[in-house]
């Protein structure tokens, strides 16, 4: 098991780094947040890691924070978690967001990522749930943090029919009802489908 790394930062680029350690240069798959924080290359850098071993290829991740590699290791020990996909869960959502959401059971935030649907998302709520309050302990999140958001209003049909077009436009159900629902709420009672469409189109839009 490789626990860390510590060596020289070479390069770096969105989702990778390379770093120079005893003679050897370590491909590293990192998410967004540890490509942020890294400094300019070259530069003195200590990574912690996870090393997943196949029989095609040996990959390594790292990490800057304990509470990524923590999160990145509770999400791939879900079924059907891959740690690619791991990485992306926690480049889209910072460590201490994953873990408020799944403390809260905020479907939403982590079924709108790409690749991960209603379907995973409430798999990782169950899967997570004996893991979530460790995981928002390393975040430190504090209790009134850890409320539940208010329950959305039940959809109407308008609400409905505007999901229904937004799904058909190829957005997941969740991020279609969201946007709805918010588009809804912007454009006011008695608004058109059309106009609520737009307003949630722009949103969408603005989001990816």
């Amino acid at each position: 098991m490789i626990t860390h790394i510590r060596g020289q930062l070479i390069s770096k680029k969105p989702g990778q780094a390379v770093v120079e350690a005893g003679g050897l240069g370590y491909e590293l798959a990192v998410p967004l947040g540890t490509f942020l924080a890294l400094p300019e290359p070259p530069a003195e850098v200590a990574l912690l890691t996870r090393l997943f071993i196949r029989e095609e290829s040996w990959d390594l991740f790292g990490f800057l924070s304990s509470l990524e590699r923590e999160s990145f290791s509770a999400l791939t020990s879900v079924s059907r978690i891959g740690p690619r996909l791991a990485l992306t869960i926690i480049s889209a959502l910072e460590p201490g967001e994953l873990a408020r959401a799944l403390m809260v059971r905020d479907l939403s935030a982590i079924a709108g990522i790409k690749g991960i649907g209603v379907k995973t998302a409430e798999r990782l709520m169950v899967e997570l749930r004996d893991k979530a309050p460790k995981l928002a302990a390393l975040a430190g999140l504090k209790a009134e943090e850890l409320k539940a958001a208010p329950a959305p209003a039940p959809a109407g049909p308008e609400d409905d029919e505007a999901v229904s077009a937004l799904v058909n436009l190829g957005y997941n159900p969740a991020e279609a009802r969201q946007a709805a629902r918010e588009a809804a709420a912007g454009a006011g009672a008695g608004a058109d489908l059309g106009a609520v469409l737009r307003l949630a189109l722009k949103a969408l839009t603005k989001h990816r």
